[in-house]
């Protein structure tokens, strides 16, 4: 009976991400630990030049199935440096996709929360990039749908590392830290 309720809720959740006349404008995202880093691409900073090509590895990367009827849903992942200091995430591309963009949430005025689209993303050394629900997450559309248990495979692109290609487990909670794909 839960999941009855809870397949609106997604739909609901994911319909509201389509936008609105709303001016988009750029966002920050948060690391793990809750710390701040730039998304704006008029006040990014450039990326310091240390002589180590970031190698970058995505974790715990799963997609939701599709709300019934729609022809868009989320994806999500830890990014995590390996090797080097800093990069920066600036695109993301699922195959079959016919757009993948990366969103946030924030609060306006009247203490509803909105999803917008954000801008790059800093990955640092101190923790990982996380992309979950009610956070920053990519909004996949024109997919076709996808059930439970498939795979769906991607790229994320860093302005240093370059292309990451990762795999998308489809399911419909979060996996648990350990199980990393």
């Amino acid at each position: 009976m839960k999941m009855h309720f809870l397949l609106p809720a997604i739909g609901l959740v994911v319909a509201a991400c389509g936008g609105g006349s709303d001016p988009v404008q750029p966002e920050t995202g948060h690391h793990a630990d809750g710390t701040m880093h730039a998304a704006d691409d008029a006040r990014l900073s450039p990326l310091p030049e240390d002589g180590i090509t970031p190698v970058v590895d995505i974790r715990l990367a799963w997609i939701r199935p599709h709300p019934q009827g729609r022809d868009v849903t989320a994806a999500y992942f830890q990014a995590v440096l390996t090797d080097g200091h800093a990069d920066r995430l600036v695109s993301a591309e699922i195959d079959g996709a016919s757009r993948v963009e990366m969103h946030g949430h924030t609060m306006d005025d009247q203490g509803m929360m909105r999803m917008r689209p954000v801008g790059p993303q800093d990955l640092d050394d101190t923790g990982p990039l996380v992309f979950a629900p009610a956070g920053l997450h990519l909004m996949v559309h024109g997919l076709a749908p996808v059930t439970e248990g498939d795979q769906v495979a991607g790229t994320l692109v860093f302005e240093r590392a370059g292309p990451v290609p990762v795999n998308f487990a489809v399911q419909a909670f979060a996996p648990m830290a350990g199980n990393e794909n």
